[in-house]
């Protein structure tokens, strides 16, 4: 090991040193006791018992708020009390849509109606499947638009801003951008707020098609016909059921009507293929684009205007629609009230068999897997629930209801372990609070990879330091940064999001990776998984046998497994990239002289705060391995540990974004999937708010300090 990853990686090599072969937060007899329990549930998950679980959950799409939808739900709930465990059904009124009729077509240089359902293909009974909807997005609005069409590359901000460089405008136009780099939704939020009459999202080739791979059926990318379908909420500003923001869609709650809402689009919108996106963009005149806009089809793009005109006919049926969530519940034998929560989603835009119903497979086994386990005679110390959330697809629908519904008693939340996607590949990844760091890797150091002749950690590492090796950047006033193994940040755009970023219980999210062009599109389906996903199921078995193991550690550990001297190193890697980022803001001329000057941003208070965290995460972690090798003062150290994450929440919340509240992670304002930790210090340095700057500092190390006092708090004094 290079002498330079020492410091970084002493806590993680503190804590297995301390433990000496028991699992981290046990007393050795306590895991003595488990180990039977443990074994019996790794037996149990099956390549074979996962195959069929996703072969009966992806028989026919199932959108949320329609009556598959409903079908799959009840399959969810019979296998989960077949299995003999404890099972509700939560149900929650929610506003939704589906299409009622869509149209596009060319108007100028020739008339042209264009495809808005993919081609069947013979060797796929799935991609003929009459139960689809035509291509929509969830959350789109309804209207007619018609004009002549502007392609604005991904539709990001800083795109919309190069083509008003290029002396050009949206207003009164169609908007046609590519998907990636952002939320789809944030495009069209981008081009509405511009002027633009309607957008057309299309996935390039260049992206998830023939330039990454060989194509559906004959490969896992993206064919020409291809549709992603997905939601257009503003996911940025906050997930859930628009009408009834912060608090649950039950009944008689006070909602905002349609005409009033401005966390959805109020343009129409339409997803469509690159095969029809064609189309139109050969015929567009105007400028030849940028090279960086420049897309995998065979002939060089153009901005336009002028050479291709379209109108669009979107209506949509809005309304109050029901989704279920569905629970498993194992009661915690001594410490009821603390929860862990593994949690996956069952509505898909398809078929779903990636998305998400490869972590819906998995999750059955977990749960067959815990069943297996409580028949030896084992129950955890603390309350597992098995949460197969509806409605997550339009904007995290049940998993935010329920999440406001419940934020009292998830305060006493041990963690959130979310699957979604679970299976593309053979590559796990993994994002999550650094907290959940040690007991992940610990865990995952114990499962073995299927096809690779290591564990799944094993092989995890050696991407990640690989991955390192190439993209390292300069340190600020070093030569480099060294390798420290860490868990990717979490954004948005699963069900994590209502339980960290608005609650503060620590979240883990994590997949198993590979080539995957299909995404949302009537391809996602069991022969692909069959083909190129999974052919043989061992890693739906291996992130079954993962998830449960996560939650038999976390849920029995006499100290919770919840671990801080490595937290403060993530968060300093984090805010040396802000401070790249507002050192390059300095150096580099606003796109318009009228804009503000970049911010001279001051971070000693917040790196002087990280200090002291660090210090105080590391004595806690001494005390939690003394804590569970002694078997005394368990109960005030777990009450210290929970704390911690609930100390970055602010009661005022963001900027301009209040139901966000972490101050440490959050999703971009302009990118809604992708994270922006310190947000409220990244929201200050790209507004240019030196003011603002100064205030979201003082509640970073408000915070901070919070969370040091705690920690020191689990000492004997």
């Amino acid at each position: 090991m290079p002498r330079r990853l020492l410091p970084l990686l002493a806590p993680l090599l503190a804590a297995a040193a301390a433990n000496a072969g028991t699992p981290l937060g046990f007393h050795p007899a306590s895991h003595e006791a488990q180990k039977p329990a443990e074994k019996a549930f790794l037996e149990t998950p099956t390549p074979d018992q996962a195959r069929r679980w996703l072969a009966a959950l992806t028989e026919e799409p199932h959108v949320a708020g329609t009556p598959q939808e409903k079908r799959v739900a009840d399959y969810v709930t019979e296998r989960f009390r077949e299995m003999g465990l404890e099972t509700e059904v939560v149900r929650y009124d929610v506003f939704l849509n589906h299409p009622k009729s869509v149209s596009l077509k060319i108007t100028a240089p020739f008339e042209e109606s264009l495809a808005l359902r993919e081609e069947p293909y013979d060797v796929d009974k799935d991609s003929a499947s009459l139960g689809m909807f035509p291509a929509f997005h969830g959350y789109g609005a309804s209207g007619k638009a018609e004009g002549p069409v502007l392609y604005v590359n991904y539709g990001t901000r800083e795109d919309f801003e190069a083509l008003k460089g290029m002396g050009l405008s949206p207003e009164g136009r169609i908007v046609l951008v590519r998907y990636d780099k952002v939320f789809r939704g944030l495009k069209v939020k981008e081009a509405q707020e511009r002027g633009a009459r309607g957008v057309l999202i299309y996935s390039d080739p260049a992206d998830d098609g023939y330039m990454k791979g060989d194509v559906y059926p004959d490969g896992p990318m993206r064919p020409p016909s291809a549709i992603q379908r997905g939601s257009v909420q503003f996911l940025s500003l906050g997930p859930g059921d628009p009408t009834t923001p912060g608090i649950p869609s039950r009944a008689g709650a006070k909602r905002i009507p349609r005409e009033k809402l401005d966390t959805i689009p109020k343009i129409p919108s339409l997803p469509i293929s690159y095969a029809q996106a064609e189309k139109i963009l050969r015929r567009l005149g105007g400028p030849r684009v940028p090279d960086a806009w420049q897309g995998g089809l065979p002939f060089a793009y153009h901005a336009g205007p002028g050479g291709a005109s379209v109108s669009m006919d979107v209506q949509m049926t809005e309304g109050l629609f029901p989704i279920y969530d569905v629970f498993a519940r194992i009661p915690g034998a001594s410490e009821p009230d603390r929860w862990v929560i593994l949690g996956n989603h069952r509505d898909a835009w398809t078929h779903g068999a990636v998305d998400p119903n490869s972590g819906t497979a998995a999750m059955l086994e977990t749960a067959r897997g815990l069943a297996a386990a409580l028949k030896t005679g084992w129950r955890p110390r603390r309350t597992i629930l098995l949460a197969s959330w509806d409605g997550e697809e339009y904007g995290l629908l049940g998993s935010t209801e329920w999440a406001e519904d419940h934020a009292e008693a998830l305060k006493n939340a041990v963690a959130y372990v979310n699957l979604d996607a679970a299976v593309t590949g053979q590559d796990l990844d993994a994002g999550g609070v650094p907290s959940l760091l040690a007991v992940f890797r610990e865990v995952a150091g114990e499962i073995a990879d299927p096809r690779k002749g290591e564990s799944v950690l094993a092989a995890w590492d050696r991407r990640a330091q690989a991955d390192w090796a190439k993209e390292a950047p300069v340190e600020l006033g070093a030569p480099d940064r060294p390798f420290e193994p860490r868990l990717r940040a979490l954004g948005s755009g699963s069900d994590y999001t209502a339980f960290l970023d608005h609650l503060g219980v620590p979240s883990l999210d994590f997949t198993f990776r590979g080539p995957y062009g299909v995404y949302h599109s009537v391809y996602d389906n069991l022969r692909w998984m069959e083909k190129y996903g999974d052919p043989g199921f061992a890693y739906h078995a291996a992130a079954a046998r993962l998830f449960g193991l996560l939650a038999m550690r976390l849920s029995s550990a006499d100290v919770v497994p919840l671990r801080y001297g490595a937290y403060a190193g993530t968060l300093r890697q984090d805010l040396d990239d802000l401070r790249r980022r507002a050192i390059r803001l300095r150096r580099t001329p606003p796109p318009d002289p009228l804009d503000k000057p970049a911010i001279q941003a001051d971070f000693t208070a917040v790196l002087a705060a990280l200090d002291d965290f660090e210090a105080a995460g590391r004595e806690a972690d001494e005390e939690a391995d003394r804590a569970a090798r002694t078997a005394s003062d368990t109960a005030r150290v777990n009450e210290a540990l929970l704390a911690v994450e609930r100390a970055f929440l602010s009661p005022e919340g963001l900027p301009r974004r209040s139901w966000f509240r972490h101050v440490l992670a959050a999703p971009g304002t302009t990118t809604g999937y992708a994270p922006w930790p310190f947000p409220g210090l990244t929201q200050a340095i790209e507004d240019r708010d030196a003011k603002l700057f100064e205030a979201e500092s003082r509640k970073v190390v408000t915070a901070l300090g919070d969370a040091a006092r705690i920690l020191r708090g689990s000492k004997v004094e």
